[in-house]
């Protein structure tokens, strides 16, 4: 399996303690328990004006460290979403070269965290990769028809869009703006909804980026810069 796409296992899911924390700027990173876990998880992040992909790299019972692709402002309010059933509201307390350190408003339950992140299923739902919700217009190639495409979610694995004209097992090409043709097979239409899985998985970083792009170009802001 490409190391890149959703799925891996944790890392260590030991608890043991250890030292302070450290900031990519050199400062405590301000995580108030010592107790840290590493992690390889995609997790959705979210701020004003924004939501994108973050990718989980160590987790304690109150902030977070991960790799979100773009620069945050000091002190900014984020809400980060483990799945689909947890999300938690925290502040950014370092962020430097595309890298975030985020401090937890209230205190997680670890443990807890980490054993449904890492199964198959947690307590409500089938643990699948995270979906972020964006609109993007494009087009799927069906033989030679060009059909409309509006995406309504995407993860790593697929998307769910409107399209029309296509029934459950068709193969189309994808056409994005900022990502690279893409095939995927349709495993199910309802109405004008169709649900795309990608033959060949988007690599997180691409799509995390592609997802911070799409969002500079939709609103014309430009002012989350790619990190």
């Amino acid at each position: 399996m490409d190391a890149r796409t959703f799925g891996l296992p944790i890392e260590k899911q030991g608890m043991e303690p250890q030292a302070p924390q450290t900031g990519e700027d050199g400062q405590e990173d301000r995580r108030k328990d010592g107790r840290t876990t590493a992690v390889y998880r995609p997790v959705l992040l979210e701020a004003e004006g924004f939501a994108g992909f973050c990718l989980l790299r160590n987790l304690s019972s109150s902030g977070m460290m991960g790799v979100a692709y773009a620069d945050f402002a000091l002190g900014e309010v984020v809400s980060v979403q483990f799945m689909p059933d947890l999300a938690v509201t925290g502040r950014v307390v370092w962020s430097k070269e595309g890298k975030i350190g985020v401090e937890f408003d209230q205190e997680i339950d670890l443990a807890d965290v980490l054993r449904n992140m890492g199964g198959s299923h947690s307590e409500s739902h089938l643990n699948r990769a995270p979906r972020l919700p964006i609109r993007c217009e494009g087009e799927a190639l069906l033989g030679d028809l060009r059909l409309r495409l509006t995406v309504k979610d995407i993860s790593q694995r697929g998307l769910k869009a409107i399209l029309l004209s296509v029934r459950p097992g068709d193969e189309v090409t994808v056409r994005l703006p900022g990502l690279e043709p893409r095939k995927a097979v349709v495993r199910w239409s309802q109405q004008d909804i169709a649900g795309l899985n990608f033959i060949r998985p988007l690599a997180f970083e691409e799509l995390a980026r592609w997802a911070i792009y799409c969002q500079s170009s939709e609103n014309g802001l430009g002012e989350r810069n790619i990190a």
